[in-house]
């Protein structure tokens, strides 16, 4: 307070910024600073309650600080023992040091503890031949540094036809090799996505994280031996390079069907073309499983056929299946490969590799056991090819066993055809109980009849109380029988060679194409259904690579042109709730615009299901910052939805409570309040104060009354809505986890800093198990923890944290999102905490442009980013500027969030210290009688 003329002790000077030190203001000079009155003082009580605070809360403080600790330590440690220790097999197995001065001189013989071998597949066991470039491998990659040459990272590329055994080569030389490398990982490079998958798994392994940046840098830093494998890295439109850890250290094995990728080699490449004669009949008759490997004679009668199939690896493992299996004899094989030439040669079939010879001799062999299967009638041998052919039409690895059950689980329920109103009552009250999805419930079930009845293979059709699990194996064994797909006992999912996955969609004609395409995304659609079970959450994420498939076949086959039927809105539709649930709202949203268009188009825009559609839609829009389309949405639903059902009903209520949501997000919060407020008063009379979507409302409410500058408003609804859904749904469940942030940052905003950091810990952690690293909600906790560093004076731990999310939330979000406007903030806030004036300048002045460009320059966070930026500008020495901005600044707060919001206030406090520092004593004086007045007219619950 300015009383005329006194003392004014600098920010600097009476409250520095100290690592892990909270600050405090205290009415009184340096001298008088440690002295108090009375313990009655309010200056004591100040500190006396904050140290009492610290009692209190220093066992939960340390506990989760030691935990972080001594996982990070262990981590560290077990690298270093690694580096340091291996075991010599020469010596009773006793440790030894790697660097000794014995096994510099047998470099040979050294061997490492493995301790990552993150391989998916097991090398067949009748892979032959290719020890040549085996040896040639060895000696590239095993080679010790040469003094005085240049240390480079180690990259071999395998490159040449498809079905000619370069998966098989690396799986052969990965397992006979593992004791030379501490850590073996694979990569699946068929698709950008499958490859960051597979990165972010290594990212987890080394605790860093799930992101394929964490896998990249985790591998970039390892001073121990490690192999990456980079397996089908077909694509030549992708630069495969992006996969490599940057660094020099690593070892690199790339496969390719691409001859170009070549480029990427360091220390050579090979070209994987035909076998060896005599390494090729070696592997006929071991897939044959011919007891004549080594009988000359027998020999000789399988040479011929080695040498038509073009000793190509894939062709003679199939033609041995085919053997074994007894289609025909080793003598008998030739002509019955030449009659199914002829069939295969009249067929119109797609070139491929550019050799007529290489297409027929392969696809020649798979159609012999094929048709083999075929002639069988039998019960199994018919699952067995409508089941190659549903793999045929989504991706062609790891595919889930248990989809086929899930799928006829489904397909039993009588509620797929016509929902009862009972059941649907039930179901209802399960899945509106996770918020987050309440959304897109009904859209995943719909409750009309089909308009078309969806096809299933005729596993699918069975009947009966329980799934015939007997019969689907027997169905999976025979295809495996005739090495048309390969099982992965370790995690239970099949997968199918690339040539095969093409060469069994290709063989179909174009009718039948686009039959088994509709029958594959069915059959995928079917197997989806709702829960938070663990299990059911991680098989839902795992479909998300086959959606990605099912969807590029049937856009390929234009089964996605101006299709209206019921059954194909219901399938695209809980595709979009899996990209929802997984954070790709621009793949939800362009799903959802279809089926809300179609559905408005055949029943109406005041029907139910186009309602639900219309608000499914909403929910991307709002997540990708498109708020004006939310907000269009939105007030249709509530107008419609009033005229429809009434003002007071359930549906129109919760549709009111999202609305309010969307208002906030386009910073209109005191029209926002009103009508959380409604609906909350709303539906606690008709659902009740406990209901899902009561607590949800309340959940907003709390939200907004926060960022009203209410949060002694805002506490005691989230403490509710928290306590509720920890006791519904568990501590881990998202929209628990969404209270629990909303909660913290309560405490934030009350000044309890410390709850406030150990909540958000505890979201940003689970967020990342739970949803992902590089989920837009694991992002936002990321950033309102980073807030809570500042205010702690922890600037530097804030900015780490924010650099190091800030290229994800570029290439997940966008550089407009508000979520990237979000994450600037909080990284100038960082800086300002630091006194890096200038770098907090240069971003928030690119801030405040794109906010002005994205949002308008009345939205709260527009004005929040200028606040900063004056503040800046005051520190800079630019007081004029600042002036200018905490002026206008006061004006438009004060309009649009109130005279008595913290912001309002900060913002007088702001020109005030400038009239200070300028001598302007009276007009500072002016500005503390406006806050004093706006303090006395605000009820007791709202002063903070």
């Amino acid at each position: 307070m300015v009383t005329g003329k006194g003392y004014v002790v600098c920010e600097d000077s009476a409250a520095p910024i100290c690592h892990n030190t909270e600050r405090s203001g205290l009415h009184a000079t340096h001298s008088d600073i440690c002295r108090f009155a009375s313990p009655e003082s309010p200056d004591f009580q100040i500190i006396l309650a904050a140290l009492l605070r610290y009692a209190r809360e220093a066992h939960k403080t340390i506990a989760t600080r030691w935990t972080g600790a001594r996982r990070f330590l262990a981590t560290q440690r077990s690298i270093e023992a690694s580096e340091l220790i291996g075991f010599d097999a020469h010596n009773d197995n006793k440790p030894f040091l790697c660097e000794s001065p014995r096994l510099r001189q047998a470099p040979a013989d050294t061997r490492l503890r493995n301790k990552y071998f993150h391989v998916p597949h097991n090398v067949s066991s009748i892979f032959t031949g290719r020890d040549a470039v085996a040896r040639v491998l060895e000696s590239k990659i095993l080679e010790q540094p040469v003094p005085d040459r240049p240390h480079q990272q180690k990259r071999f590329v395998l490159y040449g036809l498809g079905g000619s055994g370069k998966t098989q080569f690396c799986l052969k030389f990965v397992q006979d090799n593992s004791d030379r490398f501490w850590g073996i990982f694979w990569i699946d490079a068929s698709t950008i996505e499958n490859a960051e998958r597979a990165l972010s798994q290594i990212g987890q392994l080394g605790g860093l994280g799930a992101t394929h940046d964490a896998g990249m840098y985790w591998l970039t830093g390892l001073d121990t031996p490690w192999l990456l494998v980079i397996d089908n890295a077909d694509d030549p439109t992708i630069d495969y390079s992006r996969f490599f850890p940057p660094g020099e250290r690593g070892h690199i094995l790339v496969t390719s069907r691409n001859w170009d990728c070549k480029i990427h080699a360091t220390i050579g490449y090979y070209e994987f073309g035909n076998m060896e004669e005599e390494d090729a009949i070696t592997l006929l008759l071991k897939a044959a499983d011919h007891d004549g490997t080594h009988d000359q004679q027998v020999r000789e009668v399988a040479r011929p056929i080695a040498k038509t199939l073009g000793y190509l690896a894939l062709a003679l493992i199939q033609a041995g299946a085919s053997i074994r299996h007894g289609i025909c004899s080793l003598e008998e094989y030739l002509d019955v490969l030449a009659s199914y030439r002829t069939q295969i040669m009249n067929d119109d079939f797609v070139l491929v590799q550019g050799s007529d010879s290489y297409k027929y001799n392969i696809y020649t062999t798979w159609e012999v056991s094929v048709q083999k299967i075929e002639s069988m009638a039998s019960e199994t041998a018919m699952d067995a090819i409508q089941i190659l052919q549903v793999l045929a039409f989504i991706h062609f690895e790891q595919v889930p066993a248990s989809m086929f059950e899930r799928a006829w689980a489904v397909s039993q329920r009588p509620e797929e055809r016509v929902l009862p109103q009972t059941l649907a009552a039930k179901i209802l009250e399960l899945f509106l109980s996770f918020a987050i999805f309440a959304l897109i419930y009904t859209m995943m079930f719909p409750t009309r009849n089909w308009s078309t009845e969806p096809r299933l293979p005729n596993i699918l059709l069975q009947h009966g109380s329980t799934w015939n699990f007997y019969r689907l194996r027997q169905a999976l064994a025979m295809l495996s029988r005739f090495s048309l797909i390969i099982q992965h006992q370790e995690n239970e999912t099949w997968s199918m060679h690339p040539m095969v996955h093409f060469w069994a969609r290709e063989r179909l004609d174009t009718r039948d194409k686009k039959l088994w395409a509709e029958i594959a995304a069915t059959t995928l659609a079917l197997s989806i259904t709702p829960g938070f079970e663990p299990s059911v959450q991680a098989y839902r994420r795992s479909l998300v690579s086959h959606i990605d498939s099912s969807l590029q076949i049937e856009q390929s086959l234009t089964l996605l042109a101006h299709r209206d039927d019921t059954h194909h809105v219901s399938k695209i539709v809980k595709f979009a709730a899996i990209y929802s649930e997984c954070g790709d709202w621009i793949k939800a949203r362009d799903l959802q615009e279809e089926a809300m268009n179609t559905k408005t188009n055949a029943l109406g825009r005041e029907h139910p299901e186009t309602l639900d559609a219309m608000t499914a839609l909403a929910w991307s829009y709002w997540n990708l910052s498109s708020r004006n389309k939310a907000l269009e949405l939105q007030r249709a639903v509530v107008e419609t939805s009033a005229m429809a059902l009434g003002a007071n009903h359930s549906k129109t209520l919760k549709a009111m409570s999202s609305l309010a949501l969307t208002y906030w997000l386009c910073g209109n919060r005191i029209e926002a309040e009103p009508l959380a407020e409604k609906a909350v008063n709303g539906l606690q009379d008709t659902l009740g104060r406990g209901h899902p979507d009561t607590l949800m409302a309340m959940e907003i409410l709390g939200r907004v009354y926060m960022h009203r500058g209410r949060p002694h408003d805002a506490k005691p609804l989230l403490v509710e809505v928290y306590e509720a859904r920890k006791t519904m749904f568990g501590p881990d469940n998202p929209d628990t986890l969404m209270a629990m942030a909303e909660l913290g940052m309560t405490y934030h905003a009350l000044g309890n800093l410390t709850e406030a950091e150990l909540i958000l810990e505890v979201v940003v952690a689970k967020r990342k198990r739970v949803l992902g690293q590089q989920h837009a909600y694991t992002l936002w906790a990321i950033n309102d923890l980073s807030k809570i560093y500042c205010d702690q004076g922890h600037a530097v731990e804030a900015e780490l944290l924010l650099v190091n999310i800030l290229e994800t939330v570029t290439r997940t979000l966008g550089k407009e999102h508000i979520g990237m406007s979000m994450t600037k903030m909080n990284l100038a806030r960082a800086y300002i905490g630091q006194h890096q004036w200038a770098k907090s300048r240069d971003t928030l002045t690119d801030l405040v442009e794109m906010q002005v460009r994205t949002l308008g320059p009345k939205h709260p966070d527009t004005l929040a980013a200028r606040s900063e930026l004056a503040r800046t500008y005051r520190y800079l020495g630019r007081l004029d500027e600042a002036e200018v901005i905490f002026s206008d600044l006061i004006d438009a707060m004060s309009k649009i969030m109130g005279p008595e919001h913290p912001w309002t206030k900060k913002a007088e406090g702001q020109l005030s210290a400038i009239y200070i520092s300028q001598g302007r004593l009276e007009e500072a004086e002016q500005c503390d009688l406006r806050l004093r007045n706006w303090d006395a007219k605000l009820p007791k619950s709202q002063t903070i």
